[in-house]
């Protein structure tokens, strides 16, 4: 009966010069190796090597093993990366998010989680851009909260919830007398985000550029303290979700205002589709979406059918 090792062997034999070096492609002793061949030889009852020739030659069926062998050992190591990394994820959990408001009730989930899960080690990993699907597809990270679907065939999108993004202004501004605001007025302002490319914006996806509306300014904060300061001060109106400012507003540190047609966003968590299985992934997800439902005001369940 041929064994994997058998296999490695001739493949080994078949990309060396010598069966010195075939041995030391597979980190075995030169008389090793050679009892291998022999061994494998009497089970098959034919030679693999022509022995006198250099550099080596496989015969008819040494080639024949040697096809057996490229077709067969890819799917093994493949199968034993997914094995690999499925034990892995049972003691880490790499988190990246593309949303710089989210740690609010991430974090009160996470704890939970780790409660749960003491023996799984719990990081953030973060792209400067806040673009957390190379790190998804590099293996970087197990989990994403995003609110961009891909089409990606190795990810899975998973439903959490959706939010509604509201303007924020000062409570002193023009449209603090408002309850809504249309995109046409706010050709004038001066408009405060996060330090990204406007087209990663949801105030510019769905709202200016729909509209065709060019605002006066753009201004950057690196994170939401800073921003709400910022609109707080005058110096500027800004677009956030609706349970990051509501408690602001109630205190009128802001005012809030929604757009004319309401503007929801979706939140998903992406992951691998070999992880799908796993008992750990499961359990964060329903603790995210448990915290979200019952904790965030201006949120609500969300469906989605992944193709």
């Amino acid at each position: 009966m041929l064994e994997v090792k058998h296999l490695r062997c001739i493949q080994a034999i078949a990309a060396s010069s010598s069966l010195k070096s075939a041995a030391a492609k597979l980190f075995i002793t030169d008389s090793a190796l050679s009892h291998q061949l022999k061994d494998l030889e009497q089970r098959i009852n034919s030679h693999l090597v022509l022995r006198k020739q250099q550099p080596l030659q496989l015969t008819q069926h040494g080639q024949q093993l040697l096809s057996l062998a490229q077709q067969v050992l890819p799917l093994i190591e493949q199968t034993e990366q997914q094995f690999s990394a499925a034990q892995q994820q049972q003691t880490r959990l790499n988190i990246s998010v593309d949303c710089h408001a989210c740690f609010q009730w991430l974090l009160p989930a996470l704890q939970r989680f780790q409660q749960t899960w003491p023996e799984v080690n719990s990081h953030f990993c973060q792209d400067k851009d806040y673009n957390g699907l190379p790190l998804l597809q590099r293996g970087e990270a197990d989990i994403l909260l995003t609110s961009e679907v891909s089409p990606e065939e190795q990810i899975h999108f998973e439903p959490l919830f959706e939010y509604e993004m509201v303007l924020i202004c000062p409570p002193q501004h023009r449209l603090s007398s408002q309850a809504t605001v249309k995109a046409s007025q706010l050709s004038q302002e001066t408009i405060i985000s996060y330090p990204v490319t406007p087209q990663r914006l949801d105030l510019y996806r769905y709202i200016l550029q729909p509209s065709q509306v060019a605002v006066k300014q753009w201004k950057h904060a690196d994170n939401p303290a800073m921003l709400l300061q910022m609109v707080a001060a005058g110096m500027g109106v800004a677009a956030m979700p609706y349970w990051a400012v509501e408690h602001y507003a109630q205190q009128q540190f802001v005012h809030l205002l929604s757009f004319e047609q309401a503007l929801w966003r979706p939140m998903y968590a992406a992951f691998s589709k070999n992880a799908q299985s796993s008992t750990v992934l499961k359990d964060f997800v329903e603790l995210i979406l448990q915290q979200a439902l019952s904790q965030l005001k201006g949120s609500r369940a969300l469906s989605f059918k992944q193709k």
